[in-house]
């Protein structure tokens, strides 16, 4: 018994924990105006209920025409403050729930931009968002549970209280010593009875919604297959244009289509195993109120007979006990819901608990205007988060002020981990990184990022304007951005613009928006990482989409774009090594050459020569003098 009363606590508090974060967002008005409507709800038949058995007793009896007129006029009244009441409350409550999706899906987002930047990179991370979203999208699980079964606790409690309130009459009126079956469900014997029978009822509305919160509970699994897979051939490939061109140069309409039947089977399978396993529990649930109304007719119609209530109480009474067995029906059923829900709470609040543990430092970052920033990696290495293989090996590197410099190797050699480390996206497993002699890690984190521009081969960019995706930002000085462009080699495409600066990326906001290649958005991603002025610039692949003489433009711009920067280029053509001041090698994780492209190749054996032969057979003369000049 205590181990069940500290599992109760538990629970309790997990839906406590809940409930807060549901005011925190701002969807407690929604609960209330919920709140407030049920009520209503569940009052406006029981107040039906009283004056009709007022009605009817004045019609049995006095007939007292104004009486009657009286109360006529009141039920009435009543009825429509409360129907008025009801229509605004549900009203506003419309109004604030329009934004009720997107304020949940925005405690996702704020919890991915604010976290570890590893916790983003981590797949188990997405999976267990992924299963939080698609049982929010599935059957409203988690917090929507919470605001969406506010509707039936509010009623089934209001309405169970209601009906107590208005049926106590109907058991302080009995007879004593029953001499017949009228007389004993008339009789204290009746009542008791009434109360057993209504405790089982209430026994069995708590085992049947806790039997049916187990069974659903236990479908999540299949419940989030079924989503993805219903998301995946109803939604995303049927509104994927980009498909076409595959499924006909393949002829893959009949892989698609008996796919898409086999995940609709699926789909139908699951509802039909659900339908089965809930159908006689529900059934057994529903029955239960009409046991409880043939036991209160009985005693009911037993009083009426002896003379205990008039024809009006015969209304009144009968109506609410019939009441509050629907209503502690509807509450049991809530409260079972939202208890079987926990299961799904717990797994969001585990998501928005994981634990931030980058440190972030106190020292501002001096604001130079020479440029004068010295980042030096002293014997680092590093390996990712639930790996036991090193990324990188004891790392020395000193990156010069004002510098170019260029960052080669074969994929899986660790490049773009360096680029990470620099930018304080991952701290090192072993060793450190200073900026000018202090350890990177003592530097407030964001000062430190606002050091790094950054273009990443994984980059992306919004559907928003041009101009906010170049400055990120609403807000922004138009020339500069113009200007950036330009050093992108974007100006002519920027001349084609219908609204300029302010044409929309795409059209998933504008229809009059552009679709850029892949080409033109690498220059974009370029003139944003310009805009920003950061004295470091990094470029990781930054020409992969580009075609060989716009990748030429961009290096041979380099030294210009890159100002009195100090730069890191990563890129898969060596030939564009030449427009860099030194050249690292990477091999496996570590470092293994360093020096200018000339000093490099004279060493025959080296590890740059073999990238260096590997890459030049494949560009003929003409190509090889337009990228070397």
């Amino acid at each position: 018994m205590k181990q069940f009363w500290h599992k109760l606590k538990d629970e309790c508090a997990l839906l406590l924990r809940g409930y807060r974060l549901v005011f925190q967002i701002g969807k407690g008005k929604e609960l209330l105006l919920q709140a407030g409507q049920s009520a209503l709800t569940a009052l406006s038949p029981l107040i039906t209920l009283y004056f009709s058995g007022q009605i009817i007793d004045e019609l049995a009896g006095a007939r007292d025409s104004r009486h009657l007129l009286d109360l006529a006029a009141l039920t009435v009244s009543v009825n429509l403050v409360l129907l008025l009441l009801k229509n605004f409350l549900n009203r506003k409550r419309e109004a604030d729930a329009s934004t009720t999706w997107s304020d949940v899906y925005m405690v996702f987002a704020r919890k991915l931009l604010s976290m570890d930047y590893e916790h983003v990179e981590d797949v188990r991370v997405h999976e267990r968002l992924d299963q939080i979203k698609q049982l929010h999208n599935w059957s409203g699980n988690g917090l929507l549970r919470l605001i969406y079964n506010m509707n039936e606790l509010a009623e089934g409690f209001v309405g169970a209280a209601s009906s107590i309130a208005l049926s106590i009459g109907l058991f302080s009126l009995t007879v004593g010593n029953p001499a017949g079956a009228a007389e004993l469900f008339a009789s204290h014997w009746g009542t008791a009875l009434l109360a057993l029978l209504l405790l089982i009822c209430l026994m069995v509305f708590f085992i049947c919604s806790k039997i049916e919160a187990k069974t659903m509970g236990s479908m999540a699994e299949p419940m989030t297959l079924g989503n993805r897979l219903f998301r995946y051939f109803y939604w995303t490939l049927p509104n994927d244009h980009k498909l076409g061109k595959d499924v006909r140069l393949y002829g893959e309409r009949k892989l698609l289509r008996e796919e898409m039947e086999e995940a609709g089977n699926f789909i139908y399978r699951f509802f039909r195993k659900v339908a089965l396993k809930l159908g006689s529990v529900e059934a057994v649930s529903a029955s239960m109120p009409y046991l409880m109304s043939l036991f209160v007719y009985l005693v009911v119609l037993s009083k009426a007979y002896l003379g205990l209530i008039g024809i009006g109480g015969v209304v009144t009474y009968v109506g609410a006990v019939n009441r509050f067995a629907t209503g502690c029906q509807k509450l049991f059923h809530g409260l079972s819901e939202l208890f079987a829900n926990n299961l799904h709470l717990r797994r969001l609040f585990e998501f928005l608990d994981l634990h931030n543990e980058k440190y972030n430092g106190t020292l501002p970052t001096e604001k130079r205007d020479d440029g004068e920033y010295l980042i030096e990696f002293h014997d680092v290495s590093f390996r990712y988060p639930n790996t036991e293989t090193y990324a990188l090996r004891h790392l020395n590197l000193k990156l010069k002020i004002g510098e170019r410099l260029a960052v080669v190797g074969r994929n899986g050699s660790g490049k773009t981990t360096m680029i990470k480390l620099l930018c304080r996206l991952y701290d090192p497993t072993e060793g450190c990184i200073t900026l000018n002699g202090i350890d990177i890690q003592k530097y407030n984190y964001q000062e430190y990022l606002d050091l790094f521009s950054v273009v990443f081969q994984d980059f992306h960019l919004f559907s928003f304007e041009l101009g906010q995706s170049v400055a990120a930002s609403m807000s922004y000085d138009e020339q500069r951005v113009r200007n950036s462009l330009k050093e992108a080699g974007l100006e002519e495409r920027l001349a084609q613009m219908p609204h300029s600066l302010h044409t929309y990326l795409n059209k998933d906001f504008d229809e009059e928006g552009v679709e850029v290649s892949g080409g033109e958005t690498q220059k974009i991603a370029i003139a944003r990482a310009l805009y920003k002025d950061a004295p470091f610039l990094v470029l990781d692949e930054p020409t992969a989409a580009l075609d060989p003489v716009s990748e030429f433009e961009v290096y041979r711009k380099f030294s210009k774009i890159s100002g009195n920067k100090t730069s890191v280029c990563i890129s898969h053509r060596l030939s564009s090594c030449r427009f860099c001041d030194r050249i690292a090698v990477f091999q496996k994780g570590e470092l293994v050459q360093i020096g200018s492209h000339d000093d490099l190749l004279q060493e025959e054996s080296s590890h740059y020569h073999a990238l260096w032969d590997a890459q030049a057979q494949y560009y003929d003369e003409e190509e090889s003098h337009l990228l070397l000049g």
